[in-house]
């Protein structure tokens, strides 16, 4: 007699394995759907749609618990039945568990932001934890002490508080080790009194997408927008249209308040020595679950934190070094300088320049003298300090002098004010892509 399967001999059993499949789709399906746009190592492989991206971590607990039931559903009816092999359970259950993992869980705890408990220590105490070789992001609010963001330590965390601004706005660092990109923004309070609080979300073409905490809104890091708000305040469909930073008329006809357009605060980048030996009195981040992880108390938590840092340092590692981005995202590079050449972008008003390290202290006195936005602009190179700044020129005179990191012309004098919209060592390739109208280089 022939074989007849056990589903052919019992027609029940055959809809326990349709109920099976059914509900082991669903779960793998929801939390792959989580995988694609909200796990970064999607993004090694797959280009995401920027609108699905939000859209997607809009929704993201109704598809996280939608799969969770299922897998639930999927459980009880093997546990039940046994209608499909142990193997075939194990494979579609470990699937979804790694998938709504990487795509649900681990956003939320690999970037921890330090936006409440941010660990500083002073400058002259810093060098016994770090090397002084170190490159640093630094700003200053107010009157406060200045204060430096190692590249090394602001990775994970992505923002970090550093203040409260005289006006009582809380200021916030952001930082994308992709894009090599420390931006300080300071923050104004929502109407009803909430303060914006940014976290990390993702990354899409290679820069770091933060959300409000208080409102769920988005946006990206390098356009420094509310794209949330700017998407409903211009009656717009998909984020796919607010993929760059609009023309300032544009904006104002947005009506966007000061909690949805982040106001930039001037930084400047040096190496960790000669930031504690310019300002002695100055402050430096530090990751407190990198630098004083728990070890044997949270063991489990020390190991999860090490391999984390290995991921994102190798990653930057690979960005920095190799010519090609890390997630090949971006439709377009721009052949005007290397990729991963660190440039430093601005604009005034709808006016973008990019000026390199090697041009500016190519020129005489490490100066170069701008016009942008029909201002006077000044960049120079301060040997000393081995950093570079973009200052604003008092008058169409071209200053001749190297201007110090303090912004004193020949070291002497009333300090210049500091651009406050310069991206530090920028990958270019980056930077073109969001502001490809930027001139490269002028020297006029």
């Amino acid at each position: 007699m022939a074989s007849v399967s056990r589903a052919a001999l019992n027609p029940a059993l055959r809809q326990y394995q349709v109920a099976f499949g059914l509900t082991g789709a669903a779960a793998v399906g929801g939390a792959g759907w989580l995988f694609r746009d909200l796990a970064d190592l999607s993004q090694w492989v797959l280009h995401a749609d920027r609108h699905e991206v939000f859209e997607t971590f809009r929704n993201r607990h109704k598809l996280a618990a939608g799969s969770a039931a299922a897998a639930v559903a999927n459980s009880a009816i093997f546990f039940k039945t046994r209608c499909v092999p142990t193997p075939a359970y194990a494979a579609v259950n470990g699937t979804f568990l790694f998938l709504l993992y990487s795509g649900y869980i681990n956003p939320e705890i690999m970037m921890r932001p330090r936006n409440h408990n941010a660990v500083y220590v002073p400058a002259s105490d810093i060098l016994n934890l770090l090397k002084r070789e170190e490159t640093v992001i630094v700003t200053q609010v107010g009157d406060d002490a200045h204060k430096a963001f190692p590249d090394s330590q602001v990775l994970r965390p992505h923002v970090a508080r550093i203040g409260t601004t005289s006006n009582g706005r809380q200021a916030a660092m952001t930082y994308c080790g992709l894009t090599n990109l420390g931006m300080a923004f300071e923050l104004d309070k929502h109407a009803d009194g909430k303060e914006v609080e940014l976290v990390p979300l993702t990354q899409l073409e290679n820069n770091l997408i933060l959300m409000d905490k208080a409102t769920g809104h988005v946006g990206q890091q390098i356009n420094g927008i509310d794209e949330t708000a700017l998407l409903q305040n211009t009656g717009g469909e998909t984020y796919r249209e607010t993929n760059r930073r609009p023309k300032q008329e544009d904006l104002a006809k947005a009506n966007l308040d000061a909690s949805q357009l982040g106001k930039e605060i001037p930084t400047w980048r040096m190496r960790l020595g000669d930031f504690v030996r310019n300002y002695p009195d100055g402050e430096v981040f530090i990751n407190d679950y990198k630098m004083h992880p728990e070890g044997i108390k949270a063991p489990v938590k020390t190991i999860y934190d090490k391999l984390m840092d290995y991921i994102f340092e190798t990653s930057v590692y690979f960005q920095a070094t190799n010519p090609n981005p890390v997630f090949p995202t971006l439709e377009h590079i721009d052949p005007r300088l290397p990729p991963k050449e660190q440039v430093f972008g601005f604009n005034i008003g709808d006016d973008y320049a990019v000026v390199t390290e090697d041009f500016v202290r190519s020129g005489k006195g490490c100066v170069r003298n701008l016009t942008v936005g029909g201002e006077p602009i000044v960049a120079s190179y301060d040997t000393d300090a081995g950093s570079l700044g973009i200052f604003k020129r008092p008058s169409a005179k071209p200053i001749k002098q190297q201007v110090d990191i303090h912004g004193r012309v020949g070291g002497k004098g009333e300090a210049l004010e500091r651009v406050s919209t310069v991206k530090n060592g920028c990958f270019w390739c980056v930077y073109a892509t969001f502001f490809p109208q930027a001139r490269v280089n002028p020297e006029k």
